[in-house]
């Protein structure tokens, strides 16, 4: 019985340290990048690669660059956000994280699609679509728990001005590593108690 006891401590300890996130919990707002009408995000902001190079995939903006479309209602705080460079499907990359949720708005197309999917080590763990206008920022929650890479791609929609080829979106207050109600470790530390506690039990009674 010593026995089963120490190797579920062992295990459900193993299981703690594995999913130890690195990051720390954050409010990405981009408000605190240089100040600039628009630039690539430099990688290493917050710990993450945001694709500056070799070819530039998520940038930042001033509200006041675009007025009256989607760049300008999408900033939620501050005066910058994110968006999607050349309309191109963005990628972030970094150690292990978990993803909350965001602030999503679309630039020019109304009924944008945006499919957010999360990946550990490129194995697709989460995958959601959502649909966003440029009348205002939509804030979705995704909780994609444990994941190091995320991808965004925008695409169909009404254009406001009439012209192809617009599937931007604007990305703001990018949330990482807020607590939840019960993370996914927690129920899986708690089932392997449960069936421990059994496993212990039935032992006792044959004793």
């Amino acid at each position: 019985m010593h026995k089963t006891k120490a190797l579920l401590l062992s295990t459900l300890l193993s299981l703690g340290l594995s999913g130890t996130i690195s990051t720390q919990a954050a409010v990405i707002t981009f408000d605190d990048l240089p100040a600039t009408e628009l630039d690539a995000i430099p990688d290493g902001y917050y710990g993450f690669n945001w694709g500056a190079s070799p070819m530039v995939n998520v940038s930042y903006f001033h509200k006041d660059l675009l007025p009256n479309t989607g760049f300008e209602n999408g900033v939620v705080s501050g005066d910058y956000a994110a968006f999607n460079f050349l309309a191109t499907t963005s990628t972030i990359t970094g150690d292990q994280f978990d993803f909350n949720g965001a602030y999503l708005t679309a630039g020019w197309n109304d009924g944008l699609n945006i499919e957010v999917t999360g990946f550990l080590h490129n194995i697709t763990l989460f995958t959601k679509t959502v649909v966003v206008n440029t009348q205002q920022a939509q804030w979705f929650d995704f909780n994609f728990m444990g994941i190091n890479s995320l991808s965004l791609r925008a695409w169909g929609g009404t254009s406001i001005d009439g012209t192809e080829g617009n599937d931007f979106f604007i990305m703001d207050n990018f949330t990482i590593n807020e607590p939840t109600a019960v993370p996914e470790s927690s129920t899986l530390i708690l089932l392997l108690l449960g069936l421990g506690g059994i496993l212990v039990g039935r032992k006792t009674k044959k004793a």
